[in-house]
């Protein structure tokens, strides 16, 4: 059994240009049917694998918007006290249930005044781009407690 190292999430203050963030997921379908309830999302071509497959594809689509969910995940892990503030996502391939999603997302501007970070990603299947866009994300000053 190995041990993963949990580094700590990074302040504004340490942001580089240039820095890389990653993740990966394989959504199955118990994650998929858990972001239909959420969602509301009931589309055929995502929850039934007969209609997916009448459409030329061997399985059900993965939501676009549960691939999505990455984004906030790299945000999340690796970002102290920030939060998601802009996405420009371009899906450019299907993902089928059981594919596993490799996301990396590159620090590409930091503004100062605005203590914002724009990240550029790219969402990829067995090295192959499904998806990419810009990530823009705010790390929010500390208040004095009331």
């Amino acid at each position: 059994m190995s041990l993963a190292v949990i580094a700590a999430p990074v302040r504004f203050e340490e942001i580089e240009i240039g820095r890389v963030f990653c993740t990966s997921e394989t959504f199955e379908y118990p994650a998929m049917n858990q972001f239909a309830a959420l969602s509301g999302d009931h589309s055929a071509i995502h929850a039934d694998q007969k209609t997916a497959r009448k459409f030329g594809f061997p399985d059900r689509l993965q939501y676009g918007f549960l691939l999505a969910s990455l984004l906030s995940r790299i945000v999340g892990e690796n970002f102290e006290h920030a939060v998601c503030a802009a996405v420009s996502m371009d899906f450019v391939k299907a993902t089928i249930a059981g594919d596993r999603i490799d996301v990396r997302a590159e620090v590409a501007h930091v503004q100062q005044a605005l203590r914002s970070v724009a990240l550029k990603f790219t969402m990829l299947r067995e090295g192959d781009v499904v998806a990419r866009g810009k990530l823009t994300t705010v790390f929010l000053p500390e208040c004095e407690a009331a």
